[in-house]
Order: structure tokens, then sequence, then C-alpha cells
């Protein structure tokens, strides 16, 4: 009997241990991510090529510290070119916020995040280095499901207060490929036809 009960216990510690190493339905982790997005051709800038990394620190349970930063670099079209002699423009963003999440049931999360972010974009244009910045406010709602043991599937919705409102859907795939390591890959478009594109890896802490 004795026996028995410890081969019960050591397999739930092994579940405990396997469970918590997991990268999927986590709150704690790091992203890092190549990410492409294509304007339009809005304000004459072609499609973007860039890096996104988030940071999520959860304290303790249905409550999350977010931040991130991005960067993107893209090339006015030609019709702009022809008209000034310009480079190549650059973005940064940095993100901060709160995000509160609620297990709904086993492998069925809603959440809903506020924050803000500043923005910032640099060129240069006839010689001189221009620049331009901006401090925005989100607000948003999403809710991650686990589909699989390794797949994980989330959906967003955003607001931002861009041009007077700017709305963004999105969604994301994680799928396990080690312990606490994932692969990323994102897709979104907001209410401008902005299109955005992203794939890299998520480290669970």
């Amino acid at each position: 009997m004795k026996k028995i009960l410890s081969l019960v216990a050591a397999a739930m510690a092994f579940g405990a241990t396997a469970a918590s190493a997991d990268p999927l339905m986590k709150y704690n982790y790091f992203d890092v991510a190549y990410q492409w997005n294509d304007t339009k051709g809005i304000q004459g800038i072609l499609p973007t090529n860039g890096v996104d990394t988030k940071l999520s620190i959860s304290p303790f349970e249905n409550f999350a510290f977010e931040g991130g930063y991005n960067y993107a670099n893209g090339d006015f079209s030609k019709s702009i070119r022809d008209l000034v002699d310009t480079s190549s423009i650059n973005y940064n963003t940095w993100s901060y916020g709160i995000l509160g999440y609620y297990h709904w049931c086993p492998g069925l999360d809603f959440l809903a995040r506020v924050g803000g972010n500043h923005f910032n974009s640099n060129a240069d244009i006839e010689g001189d280095h221009v620049t331009d910045s901006a401090d925005r406010v989100y607000a948003g709602v999403g809710s991650r499901y686990l589909l699989t043991d390794t797949l994980e599937v989330d959906g967003n919705v955003l607001y931002q207060n861009v041009n007077g409102a700017l709305w963004t859907y999105s969604g994301t795939a994680l799928y396990t490929i080690l312990e606490n390591v994932a692969l990323k890959a994102d897709a979104g478009i907001d209410n401008e036809s902005s299109v955005t594109l992203g794939a890299g890896v998520r480290l669970a802490m």
C-alpha cells in the first residue's frame, strides 16, 4: 500500500512539474518576433519590417503588468522620393499597461487590458533629421484558448486614440516546442485596413 501511495505521489509531482513547465496559458513570459506591416501606402510609406518584443509579469493571480518595444523600418514610395530627397523612416514604440485575466474554465481565459504607448518616428528629409512623437492610450479585451495540449490560440480587440479611433483585431497561435518555449505567429488588421504579420518565439518564466 505504501508503495502504491508513493507511486501516486510521484506521478502527481511529475504532473505538476510538467504543467508548470508548459509555456502555454501562462502570464509570465517574454516574446520576441519579426514583424511585417503594410499600411496600404498611407502617408506614402511602403511596407515596414522590424522586431516586436513583449514582456508580461504576473505578481499574483488574475493580474499582470505588460510592456513592450517595437521597432520598424520602411521606405517612402517612389512618388514621395520623386518630390523630396529622403531616406527610409524609422518607427519606435514603447508600450506599458496592466492586464486582468479570468479563468472561465480549464483551458479558457478572458482578458481585459488598459495602458499607453509612446510613439516616435524619424527620417532624414532634404538633409534635415525630422522627428515626430506622440503619446497614446489603449484599452482592449481578448481571450486565450488551449486548443490542444501543445497549441494555444488567442484573439484580441484593441482600441487606441490614434486619428480619432483606431480599432485593431488580432490573433495569435502558440505551439510548444520545448518545456518553456513556444513558437509564435501573429496576424492583425485595423479599421484603416493596415495588415500586420509576425513570427517569433515565447519564453515562459
